[in-house]
This record gives C-alpha cells, structure tokens and sequence, in this order.
C-alpha cells in the first residue's frame, strides 16, 4: 500500500472517508501490520479533520505504535528481497515455536479458517498457515480440501492460493468464484500484487497519476481497492478479458475505478467528467461499460463490509 508523497494539509477527510479509514487501520492492527498502520496514521494526522475527537484518537494511536513498536517506524521503507527473506524466516522460526510449544497449533490455525469466523482471522491464519513447517499435519492437503469445499469470499479465495504457492504446490485447482467454476494454475498466482501483468499495474498507475495532484485521499483509496478487485476477478472470465484488451483501454479500467471511488467513498462523480479526464471517447464506450459493470459487481460486495448506508 503506497500513500502520495503530497503535501496532505489540504486534504479534507469528510464522514465517510474517515470511517473508512477507521475500517483499514482496525485490519491491519488484527493483523498485526503496525507499520503500514503507523504509515497511514502519519497520512491521516496531516489532513484536515473536522471531528477533532478522531483527530486525537489518531495521535494518541500513533505515539502507542511507535513506542510499543519502534522498529516498525522504517517498514514502508524495507522492500529489498533480502530484508523481506529475513522478516519471513524470523516468522518461520517463531511459528515453529509456537507448533512445538502446542502439538494442536497446526488445528488451531485450520480451525480459523471457518466460515463463521472474520475475514481478518481468516487472513491472519493463511499468513501463518503459509509459512508454518514439521507440524505433524499436512496442512497443504487441507487447505486444498478446504478452498476446494465452497465458494469463498473472493480475498480469502485469492490469498489461500497465494498460501498453497507459498507452500510449494503446483498443479490445477478447479473452484467456483463469482458464481463461475474457474481453472486456475496454483505456481502462477501472483505472489505480490507486483507479479500480475504489466498492463494490470498501468491501469493503477494511471488512476495514481490522474488523482494524486488534485485528491491525494482518492490516490490512496484506489490502490488499495484495486488490489481487493484483483483478488476479487483474479482466473475469472472477467480477468482473462482484462488481460486481452490492449493498452489502449488502459485508461477505460482507469476511469471506470476512478469513478466507482468517487461514487462509493466519496458520494460524488459525474460519468462525463471522469470521461474527459480519460479521454474516453465514443468508441471506447461499450468496453468502458462493461469495466464499470464488473467494478459494480465487485462493489457491492466488497464496500458493503466497510461503509455503512
């Protein structure tokens, strides 16, 4: 997750933008992101922000995170393979602590991965569940079991292949996403959202481009929603169409991001301005609606958990 490097005592954070970054910083405290949490907070505390109450809860979070958590001030500046290698292998070692300490850690774990149980705590599981070793349970044969049984909501779906290629496993999955049975080849998910196809991160760079100068906010709304859409069509019909289209209609996936954000997160938008902006043109039209309809889609299912009506 990347914030602008702009200037933010600009930025004004209404109601719903601020609830939903309320949403964000709760999930990554339950999974134990504190430096991406310190990121955002220092984001927050430069905007503008009528309620003055959240303004002070917002510092008062920041000071306990960079007290309890001093060496996570520098994390969104680590990035290099090796440092990343060690902080996996440091996780490694405590989970294969914790696997000796409880003989039933592995279950633990498995058992989390239920379908009455939070998208956090699902999410917080497969990140153990990927890298935890010599448990005495096979754990890749029961996550194949069990990504296999239902259909899952899209994220918890997309990280679980994410966990089984971290894993070590190869091979075709056959799953139901969307309401589509989809084949998907395990060792070819992107284990980053730096792995999908050079035309995938264009569209992002092109939203970032168009938004950061004049709504910084957006910029920061709209990566990390594209990454959840990714998650969210990633072997699908949709996805494969995506990939095929050229890099003309780059700005046609942009524009239709940008103007779901504004009409979701910020109550706004006008189609014909957002058009302009793009340079979407008549011709562009029929792919432009149907980009919007699949942001729709994607939408209504994921800002539901994070915006009330």
């Amino acid at each position: 997750m990347q914030l602008t490097e702009q200037p933010t005592s600009n930025v004004i954070l209404f109601p719903k933008t601020a609830e939903f970054y309320q949403f964000e910083l709760t999930r990554m405290l339950e999974t134990e992101r504190y430096g991406e949490a310190i990121r955002v907070l220092q984001f927050l505390i430069g905007c503008q922000q009528p309620d003055e109450r959240l303004h002070e809860e917002w510092q008062a979070l920041l000071q306990w995170l960079l007290t309890m958590f001093p060496e996570e001030r520098f994390e969104a500046e680590r990035g290099s393979e090796e440092e990343d290698l060690t902080e996996a292998e440091m996780l490694r070692d405590r989970l294969a602590a914790k696997a000796q300490q409880d003989s039933g850690y592995a279950e633990k774990l498995l058992g989390m991965l239920d379908n009455r149980q939070t998208l956090e705590n699902q999410l917080l599981a497969l990140d153990q569940l990927a890298l935890l070793e010599h448990s005495g349970v096979n754990i890749t044969a029961r996550l194949v079991e069990w990504i296999t049984a239902r259909e899952w909501h899209p994220l918890i779906q997309f990280k679980g292949l994410q966990t089984l290629k971290l894993r070590g496993m190869t091979g075709l999955l056959e799953l139901r996403k969307n309401g589509e049975m989809i084949l998907v080849q395990v060792e070819d998910t992107p284990s980053g959202f730096e792995e999908f196809p050079s035309i995938v991160n264009e569209i992002m760079d092109r939203v970032q481009e168009i938004s950061e100068t004049n709504q910084p906010a957006l910029a920061y709304f709209a990566q990390e929603t594209w990454h959840e859409f990714l998650a969210f069509i990633y072997g699908t019909a949709s996805y494969r169409l995506m990939l095929r289209q050229d890099r003309d209609h780059v700005d046609v996936w942009a524009s239709a991001l940008h103007l779901v954000l504004l009409e979701k997160v910020f109550h706004s938008g006008d189609k014909m301005e957002i058009f302009d902006l793009y340079g979407i043109t008549g011709s562009m039209e029929f792919q432009w609606e149907q980009a919007y309809r699949m942001m729709q889609q994607f939408a209504s299912v994921m800002f539901s958990h994070k915006l009330s009506d």
